[in-house]
């Protein structure tokens, strides 16, 4: 009988959401499985498990189940506001990020007769999910992964 009162009352869960701008669900708790899906910025999930460092999930819309790390999840609803125009590409958000422009590279190239050739070369390489499993199963790399 108490177990059934217990029940009876328990709450139910708080709808959390999304607090990185593009989060993968994995099939499984860890860094390295497959993608179950994608979940942005503000999307409402229902958490089914929680584990220390990872939560089994369902998007609001019953499409997407599988595994977030706790890290990417928030209590607060978030309001996302979309804006037609962005005033900087991805790249160039980096380098401001990183206080650096292509204005600064050219001089500072200029003054202390570096070349940023290589390094330009190296962020403009790009590697698929596919292939960079592919790499860690091949290599037999350390999942890394815990609930």
């Amino acid at each position: 009988m108490v177990l059934s009162l217990s029940t009876a009352f328990a709450a139910d869960p708080k709808p959390q959401y999304v607090q990185v701008d593009s989060a993968v669900v994995r099939v499984k708790a860890s860094q390295f499985a497959a993608s179950a899906g994608t979940l942005k910025l503000g999307d409402e999930v229902t958490v089914v498990e929680k584990g220390k460092s990872w939560s089994s999930i369902k998007s609001a819309d019953g499409k997407i189940s599988g595994w977030l790390p706790n890290k990417s999840l928030t209590t607060k609803k978030l309001i996302v506001k979309v804006q037609s125009q962005t005033s900087a590409n991805a790249s160039e958000l980096a380098m401001a990020g990183k206080g650096l422009d292509k204005t600064f590279e050219k001089v500072y190239s200029q003054v202390s007769e570096t070349s940023f050739a290589q390094v330009d070369k190296i962020e403009a390489y790009a590697c698929s999910e596919k292939d960079a499993l592919a790499f860690i199963r091949e290599g037999q790399l350390f999942e890394g992964g815990e609930q």
